[in-house]
């Protein structure tokens, strides 16, 4: 099942109805009940006036999840305004910079099953709730904000995480240009690499090569992570990124040059990474900037990997086409 993500400009008070109305929409389509609805819609009412009236405006994503057992809708607030200061106190009732009610963030916490707020002073603030329904699988594990250049209802990238025989498999696709087509070519691939889930990663890349040769063609990465060995298995054609990145540390794993469906290297290469302490998979597509990094967010690894998500987008999306990133721990953490 795709499930659209959507992104919405805060810019009046127009756009915060906006923003409530596209968020229960969607969580109404996941089957949320009745009073999870309200509770949908009470957050993004917040968090859009939130980025309307402390930072002057920025963005809302809003981005609904499903699987077998569940479905999870995440709210990020995302702006570039002055920051919180002493976040703490901002959580408190009653506590306000612009004389408001200072109900905010109280009530966002309350409300939320999972939230949490990352902030810098000068730099801005991305705020993330998350509502669950069911046993989702990966609700609680990975972060991930996938949104269509403007003007577009269906995004060309799509992902895949999936928990295979001992192992988990994280996959992002870009099918060329954007649009129908392009999200034609990236459900394929998605098909694919989940029927094809017990290969090697090259094995996978080969098999999704074929099947895309009825489509416009992707680029694509897998990595294939082995909990009990902790290494991971990497392949990818094209330009979506993958990075291991830790305390201190980083490290880009590079794919083949060539085109999913079209033009393929002679042979695909298949690289194995260890797995050390607390590492965190960074996945992204072109749509995002090659400069995404962590190093200019002081604790950002040790919070949950949908407020990264929403960061890494925030402060890299180029705006200019189809934008994925997925954050995936990768263990090790307390």
């Amino acid at each position: 099942m795709r499930n659209p993500h959507r992104c919405i400009a805060i810019t009046d008070r127009s756009s915060v109805g906006e923003a409530r109305r596209t968020a229960t929409g969607l969580a109404q389509a996941l089957g949320f009940d009745e009073e999870q609805r309200s509770n949908v819609g009470i957050v993004a009412t917040e968090i859009a006036n939130n980025v309307l009236l402390h930072a002057n405006g920025g963005e809302v994503a809003i981005c609904p999840f499903a699987d077998g057992e569940g479905a999870w809708l995440d709210l990020l607030a995302l702006d570039r305004g002055p920051g919180i200061a002493d976040l703490p106190r901002a959580m408190e009732d009653g506590y306000s910079t612009i004389g408001t009610a200072g109900q905010g963030l109280g009530a966002i916490e309350r409300i939320s099953d999972f939230s949490s707020v990352f902030s810098m002073p000068g730099r801005g603030t991305v705020g993330w709730s998350r509502f669950t329904k069911g046993q989702a699988e990966f609700q609680q594990g990975v972060g991930v904000v996938c949104v269509p250049i403007r003007g577009e209802t269906v995004a060309g990238d799509s992902y895949l995480v999936l928990n295979e025989g001992g192992r988990t498999i994280y996959m992002m696709v870009d099918g060329l240009g954007h649009g129908k087509g392009a999200a034609e070519a990236a459900d394929e691939a998605v098909r694919v690499v989940g029927r094809s889930a017990g290969l090697p990663a090259a094995e996978i890349v080969s098999r999704t090569h074929d099947a895309l040769k009825k489509t416009r063609g992707a680029a694509m990465s897998v990595a294939i992570v082995d909990g009990e060995r902790r290494l991971l298995t990497y392949a990818g054609v094209g330009n979506v990124t993958a990075m291991l990145v830790g305390a201190g540390s980083s490290r880009t794993l590079t794919p083949q040059n060539g085109t999913l469906g079209a033009v393929m290297p002679r042979q695909t290469q298949e690289y194995v990474y260890p797995v050390e302490g607390e590492t965190t998979l960074i996945m992204f597509t072109d749509g995002l900037s090659s400069k995404v990094g962590v190093a200019g967010y002081p604790g950002i690894l040790k919070r949950p990997p949908a407020l990264l998500a929403g960061v890494l987008y925030r402060d890299f999306s180029r705006k200019r086409d189809d934008a994925t990133v997925m954050v995936a721990p990768l263990g090790g953490r307390d």
